[in-house]
């Protein structure tokens, strides 16, 4: 009876240490750092796993099966993947294995964090118990099935995605022997082994505004037109087409028409919070919240929404256009030059004698100013002086008259407005909108500029916020007018509107800064993965560049090489007007003081001139006597 006894716990300890190996070897294929585990509750079988799995560097955790079991705290993993054994022959009931297959599926641990190996002796039993609800693509679930001689059969399992159709899929991994250890036959790349969805249904939804209701979705979204709508969702389904093709399934469009006036996210991340369809084909903005709803999958489609307005270089007067030219450090560098070659023309014409040194100032007005003027000197340092001051005067005038024509022919593009919000809010320039409901969410992002722009948008009467999109581009046209929109939508309306001056006339503020839309997946889908591949595959053939510009309106051509120069109109000379009257107002007051003062000065010497006057007259009268009577004597 002993014997008997002795001879069937060396049976367990043997077929335990079996079991043992293939749990190391399975593992250390797999290149994972921990191990979890549930036991038989035999000790020396526990003792034997954790040392054997310790000895080749990789950390074991081990739990008995039993019913009060937390799986979510035993297997939770956020930052490495993790290997999990669970030993299915086992005294265990169905109960407590059902158990542990509903929560691991509950809490999505079938993912790539987490590479399962299931011991048993009857597969059919395992996949009578298996929750395979949230299986994927990416599951790495492998049942290795003892033999009589303590061998094993090793099977991969996955199922693409239960909800739309699929069914498990087993497939024959490999072996493994006692004498030669693990051979894994199945050596293809588990993408390109599971590639094909044999037709599955996937669902994707997408917001569709102007289609007709008589119109078939699926004609609208593959029409093209000249005026751009909906193309967000037309771009979409065209790259879901091209990946349906590629992994072989079939696509269920769903049409999204309606939006709540006071729903923030829209019906899009409703629908997939509660699971109605699995993917998004209509590119939407990256928000947190809406991170709370549903996954991001890839970044696709360049957006980007601004506030539109001609701006015209002689719309209002601008009294620093006379400066312009010259940056304030060069005018004042020709004042201390003038300066100095003001003192210098001075200490060289008062050494000259036929000079008037009093004259220096109009020498150095008239040098710049390219003016005639009076000079006369006879000594050779004069000369060379005044030479100097000539040409210094020369090359200052016509830098000068360059710069001015240089500035118009290039439209004046320091009168464009800066790409920011608080400019356009400083502007006070009307403002309006696109009816859109997109803009409502821009409006209340947490960016400091749109906050700030967002309370003076608040100051605009509602009934004057909104505009329709012709509208609102006919009103562009208007100088003082600022209308925003997606340029894609309006681009199309201004070439066939604006002149070819006013396409170059044209300035954009940013509301949404250029940045890039992404497609939207149901958290933890199925599908996630695979359509992530898959757009990558796309974008790096090209297909999504190709795309992007097939539904992107062009921006209306600006021939910048064709200098274009308009008519100089009466508010750009008023400065220069302004200056020419300051100038005679200055002499007419100078002349008058003038005046005043040689008058005042004249009517206080006539009494002495006078005198001055008689007093000659009478000594003349002496003399001419005086001869008279010399000759008579």
């Amino acid at each position: 009876m002993h014997l008997q006894s002795f001879f069937s716990l060396q049976l367990i300890v043997a077929s335990c240490a079996t079991s043992v190996d293939l749990i190391r070897d399975y593992f250390l294929f797999k290149e994972v750092t921990g191990v979890a585990g549930f036991s038989c509750n035999e000790y020396q079988n526990e003792y034997q796993i954790a040392k054997v799995l310790n000895d080749v560097g990789i950390s074991v955790s081990i739990q008995w099966l039993g019913p009060n079991i937390d799986v979510s705290r035993f297997l939770d993993t956020q930052y490495r993947s993790i290997g999990v054994f669970l030993d299915l022959r086992c005294s265990s009931t169905d109960e407590e294995i059902v158990k542990i297959f509903n929560e691991t599926s509950a809490y999505y641990m079938f993912e790539h964090l987490h590479r399962w190996l299931i011991l048993e002796t009857n597969i059919s039993n395992t996949v009578q118990l298996l929750n395979d609800s949230t299986f994927s693509i990416i599951t790495d679930f492998t049942i290795a099935l003892s033999m009589e001689d303590d061998d094993y059969i090793l099977y991969d399992v996955y199922n693409h995605c239960k909800h739309c159709g699929g069914s498990l899929n087993i497939t024959e991994l490999g072996t493994w022997t006692r004498s030669n250890g693990l051979n894994v036959t199945l050596s293809q790349n588990t993408f390109a082994r599971r590639w094909n969805f044999h037709q599955l249904k996937v669902k994707i939804a997408g917001l569709i505004a102007v289609k007709p209701k008589d119109q078939d979705l699926l004609e609208y979204l593959q029409e093209e037109s000249t005026i751009i709508e909906d193309n967000w969702s037309k771009f979409g389904y065209i790259i879901y087409t091209h990946m349906a093709t590629m992994f072989n399934y079939t696509l269920e469009v769903i049409e999204l028409n309606h939006w709540e006036k006071n729903d923030r996210n829209g019906p899009q991340f409703s629908g997939l919070r509660d699971r109605i369809f699995d993917l998004t084909y209509c590119p939407s903005i990256l928000t947190a919240e809406r991170l709370n709803y549903a996954n991001v999958i890839l970044q696709v489609w360049p957006e980007r929404t601004c506030f539109m307005f001609l701006t015209i270089p002689s719309a209002k007067v601008d009294m620093k256009s006379i400066f312009r030219p010259f940056e304030s450090n060069v005018w004042y560098m020709i004042c201390l030059l003038s300066i100095i070659i003001i003192l210098i023309l001075w200490t060289m014409l008062k050494l000259d004698e036929d000079s008037d040194y009093g004259e220096t100032i109009l020498i150095i007005v008239a040098a710049i100013s390219q003016q005639g003027l009076p000079f006369r000197s006879n000594q050779f340092a004069s000369r060379v002086a005044f030479f100097q001051t000539m040409i210094f005067g020369f090359l200052v005038y016509n830098c000068y008259s360059a710069a001015i024509v240089s500035s118009r022919l290039r439209h004046s593009p320091s009168d464009k407005m800066n790409d920011s919000l608080v400019s356009l809010v400083k502007s006070k320039l009307k403002l309006t909108a696109n009816t859109d409901i997109f803009f409502n969410i821009l409006i209340n992002s947490p960016r400091p500029d749109v906050q700030n722009f967002k309370k003076h948008w608040e100051t605009i009467p509602e009934e004057k916020r909104f505009r329709p999109l012709h509208e609102g581009v006919q009103k562009i046209m208007t100088p003082g007018y600022a209308f925003h929109a997606n340029p894609m939508d309006a681009y199309p309306l201004m070439e066939q509107m604006f002149t070819k001056d006013m396409i170059c006339q044209l300035t954009e503020v940013h509301l949404l800064v250029p940045s890039t839309l992404g497609f939207w997946s149901t958290q933890h889908s199925q599908l996630q993965e695979i359509t992530k591949i898959g757009l990558l595959r796309i974008l790096t053939a090209g297909i999504r560049k190709r795309e992007v510009q097939r539904w992107t309106s062009r921006k209306p051509y600006c021939d910048e090489d064709r200098h274009y120069v308009p008519d100089v109109t009466i508010l750009e000379t008023i400065p220069i007007i302004l200056l020419l009257l300051i100038g005679m107002v200055l002499s007419v007051i100078i002349c008058l003081i003038e005046n005043i003062i040689f008058r005042k000065f004249q009517t206080k010497s006539e009494p002495i001139m006078k005198f001055q006057y008689s007093d000659k007259f009478y000594w003349k009268n002496v003399l001419l006597l005086l001869k008279r009577l010399k000759t008579k004597l």
